[in-house]
């Protein structure tokens, strides 16, 4: 008892300190279920400029084909547009609305079994700004492969999870992650996603922050000169996402993330 008062311990307290250390470990329970869902995501496609990665996009698709996925993700810009900064006339071979729109929808991967979901980035969005003109109705109108869910920001739901396309504006941060973790932080409790897949920023990262996946989606266009400007470095490939599935209370259980890159002539990797 002296050394229990010593170090301010009841005898019960103690005896269950002691019993504490004799317990055997438990397995908590496990609300993963048999369900896997794959998906695919591109981003930043901007067909129409002459450093567009026609090659590189077909490739992924063909890859997410022979992977058995059924469904591709798209957050944003998937043409070029025109006059958003000074030079960009000189780094577009399709001009206008309906050229752009035909020619994405001429040579966007069509690939039998996928459906792709796309929102509208600021690029696509000049035509919208200057005259009303929305190519991503027109687009899935010519498409029926393609499914238009709106501008800026769209959520789609897959076996209860919830994934939020999302296209910012503005430049980028001084660090990778700030802009996509500072758009998380502000998303109220009870209205979160369970995955973000953020367009605009041409870079490839993924993290786990406030319970959802987050992910910046890459680009399939080249470093144009406005970007040499700017020290942008694109990050040339795309998703494809794993999902292993649970109950409703915790709909992904775990995640298996893969970025599919591809180089440029001369990168030596």
């Amino acid at each position: 008892m002296g050394i229990l008062k010593e170090v301010g311990l009841t005898e019960a307290q103690a005896r269950k300190i002691l019993a504490g250390r004799k317990r055997k470990p438990k397995i908590l329970p496990i609300h993963i279920t048999d369900k896997v869902f794959e998906f695919g995501v591109v981003s930043d496609t901007h067909l129409g400029s002459t450093e567009e990665k026609l090659d590189e996009l077909h490739t992924f698709y063909e890859i997410c084909r022979k992977e058995g996925i059924k469904h591709v993700l798209h957050p944003g810009d998937l043409v070029a547009g025109t006059g958003l900064y000074r030079g960009q006339e000189n780094e577009i071979h399709v001009f206008g609305f309906q050229r752009q729109g035909d020619y994405f929808v001429e040579n966007f991967p069509k690939t039998e079994g996928i459906k792709t979901f796309f929102i509208l980035g600021n690029h696509d969005l000049v035509y919208w700004v200057k005259n009303g003109a929305d190519i991503g109705a027109y687009i899935a109108e010519r498409r029926p492969d393609m499914v238009y869910l709106g501008h800026d920001e769209a959520d789609v739901n897959f076996g209860g999870v919830r994934i939020r396309l999302y296209h910012p504006g503005g430049g980028t941060a001084y660090a990778l992650s700030y802009r996509l973790q500072k758009y998380a932080e502000q998303i109220q409790p009870g209205k979160k996603p369970h995955i973000i897949l953020q367009g605009h920023f041409h870079r490839s990262e993924y993290f786990f922050y406030r319970n959802i996946h987050c992910f910046d989606c890459g680009t399939f266009e080249s470093q144009t000169t406005f970007q040499r400007r700017k020290a942008i470095q694109p990050a040339l490939g795309g998703w494809t996402i794993k999902l292993h599935l649970g109950d409703r209370k915790s709909p992904v259980v775990a995640i298996s993330p893969t970025f599919i890159p591809f180089f440029e002539k001369g990168d030596g990797r």
